[in-house]
């Protein structure tokens, strides 16, 4: 089973392209935009999105028989389609700060896709830091950079961010949201041995497609092995509009890197309704009216 210890990979990082103070991020991290250039590590600046494979529609997490960094997501046919790097932020290797990277590949030297991790490397920060590479075909020399907020709403909790989908039309700004399952209410939503931890949803205004007569759209899944596996712990299922590969490779991308981000905050114990509401009102009153700038509830 994969520990977060110090990491092998032999990621460079530029420190002085730290991200700005909260304040700063908070006032960017509304779901409308992107981080501009220069908010984050640029740890992905030459890496290019061109996966080598077609992101199935289930990604299940294997873990290896030895202490290690890495782990593979994968499909039932071939389990370590990519791997998935473990940062602590220390050892001097990695990325500097914790977080997780997706790689292109099986090995922890392909090159890289995503990654996510802590704003300014800070664990009570509510911000999660998501670099993405960037599109292939694309002239720009830029990696794509959004922030994922967390929050807590109606009785749950939210991780909220905003990224571009395909449309006819063409690219497309849409805010979507995991929302942390509670009790037995999205049981039917997933099969035993899986239990749904979190629920994806498209929920932009903008959009009157993302939305149903029962609620906003359902695009992914984050579910838990119930059996407690340690060799298969977790998996990511896209359904509906992304599960028909209708919003693009970019955004499939995004909903990985933001479920594995997920994975780890739960295992440091930051999922919790508790811990986000306690933070959430450090921040009040620090920043009046945070919450609402953010989240624009």
């Amino acid at each position: 089973m994969g520990k977060p210890e110090d990491s092998k990979s032999q990621v460079a990082v530029d420190d002085s392209l730290a991200p700005p103070p909260y304040s700063e991020v908070a006032q960017e991290s509304h779901p409308s935009s992107a981080v501009q250039k220069g908010d984050t590590p640029n740890v992905l600046s030459d890496a290019v999105l061109s996966p080598y494979l077609p992101f199935p529609s289930i990604l299940d997490a294997h873990y290896q028989w030895k202490v290690s960094t890495i782990f593979h997501l994968g499909s039932t046919i071939n389990k370590r389609l990519f791997a998935v790097s473990v940062h602590t932020g220390f050892g001097g290797k990695g990325p500097g700060k914790p977080g997780v990277i997706l790689h292109n590949g099986p090995s922890d030297k392909d090159t890289l896709l995503a990654a996510a991790g802590d704003e300014n490397g800070n664990l009570s920060s509510l911000n999660t830091i998501i670099t993405l590479a960037r599109p292939s075909g694309d002239i720009s020399d830029e990696s794509c950079t959004e922030i994922m907020h967390a929050a807590t709403s109606f009785g749950t909790v939210t991780f909220r961010f905003s990224a571009e989908t395909r449309q006819k039309q063409g690219m497309r700004r849409e805010v979507f949201e995991w929302r942390k399952s509670k009790g037995d209410e999205d049981r039917n939503l997933i099969d035993p041995p899986w239990k749904c931890g979190f629920k994806l949803v498209r929920v932009t205004d903008e959009t009157p497609q993302g939305s149903t007569s029962e609620g906003p759209e359902i695009i992914a899944v984050f579910a838990w092995n119930s059996n407690w596996s340690v060799m298969n712990p977790f998996k990511i299922e896209f359904r509906g509009s992304a599960q028909a590969g209708e919003l693009g490779e970019k955004f499939a991308l995004m909903v990985i890197i933001t479920g594995l981000r997920l994975w780890s905050l739960k295992h440091q114990g930051r999922t919790s309704e508790t811990t986000i509401a306690a933070r959430e009102a450090e921040l009040a009153e620090l920043y009046p009216e945070f919450h609402t700038r953010i989240t624009g509830r």
